[in-house]
């Protein structure tokens, strides 16, 4: 797959195009991409993805501390490529860009710079100044601009439809069983193991501290999770805390902590990436070192029990 980084960079022959923020590429998503490239492929086109960034909300609300991220923008490249998309054209997204008009968009970029030969949109995708272009518009110029417009339905489970707010909302509740399933994969968080104050080694449990590598990446609620650490290519089974700490003081910073089950290498400033599978309980305060022992032994079973049944 190839990435520009400018829509004059593109040179693809009246490729077929989809349009999206696409966070967390999740089914909803993959829906939009297949569609893609089967009509790429059924028409013996390229096809191209166009995001943007930073995400819009961003720019135009200035919030940064507010919207957190399914996934990082090297991760939605890497999912578009697993996808099938042969290029991905990433956007800068300014005040300039979100003042142009829909149909300014539309003619200027889609149809004078890129040529698309067909235009695919998710069901409730917007675009252009104030969002007011949509599909319907695309529709009704798409015999003016010689191209044909197409859009994808959304895909529910369990009679929900999918989207990346959904899936934060599941996340920050520690719904990983509603997230994973709207994803279409565990959520994942990647970072560098920092140092530590070793209590969790004194306590039989050493575990791995670790900095997200993408400030904006939404880190689950607080709580104590089984999940996946992949390590030089490896998965290892762990348990992991999100939390404050209660039972070692009041006003702790929170702080992510994995404890790698069968795993004693020392890894300070390696980079690991871990895979949720499930909530085992809700942080809580202990009323001594020795609960808070006895207890990591039984939330250590049940990771594994829902790891390695």
């Amino acid at each position: 797959m190839i990435i520009y980084h400018h829509i004059d960079e593109v040179n693809l022959e009246r490729p077929v195009i989809t349009i999206g923020f696409f966070d967390g590429v999740h089914l909803g998503h993959s829906a939009i991409i297949n569609t893609v490239t089967n009509s790429a492929k059924a028409n013996n086109r390229n096809c191209l993805l166009i995001t943007f960034w930073p995400h819009p909300r961003m720019v135009l609300h200035n919030d940064p501390e507010r919207l957190k991220l399914l996934s990082s923008l090297s991760e939605k490249q890497q999912l578009a490529y697993e996808n099938g998309i042969d290029g991905m054209l990433v956007m800068d997204f300014t005040l300039e860009l979100a003042a142009t008009s829909a149909i300014q968009f539309i003619e200027n970029f889609l149809v004078k710079k890129l040529n698309a030969s067909i235009i695919i949109l998710g069901y409730n995708h917007s675009f252009g100044h104030k969002g007011q272009g949509n599909f319907n518009l695309l529709k009704q110029h798409e015999d003016n601009f010689n191209y044909h417009a197409i859009q994808v339905e959304p895909v529910s489970i369990n009679g929900v439809d999918v989207s990346s707010t959904k899936i934060r909302e599941a996340l920050l509740t520690g719904d990983l069983s509603s997230a994973n399933s709207m994803l279409g994969r565990p959520y994942n968080l990647s970072g560098t193991i920092e140092g530590g104050q070793q209590i969790g080694r004194s306590l039989g449990f050493p575990t791995a501290n670790i900095k997200p590598n993408d400030p904006s990446k939404l880190v689950p609620g607080n709580g104590v999770y089984a999940v996946w650490v992949d390590y030089q290519g490896v998965s290892y089974p762990a348990m992991l805390n999100i939390g404050i700490r209660p039972t070692l003081g009041d006003g702790l910073e929170r702080t992510i902590e994995a404890h790698i089950i069968g795993f004693d290498k020392v890894i300070y400033n390696e980079m690991i990436n871990i895979k949720f599978a499930e909530k085992i309980r809700e942080e809580q305060k202990f009323a001594s070192l020795d609960a808070l022992k006895n207890q990591l032994a039984l939330d250590k079973n049940a990771a594994l029990k829902r790891l390695v049944p």
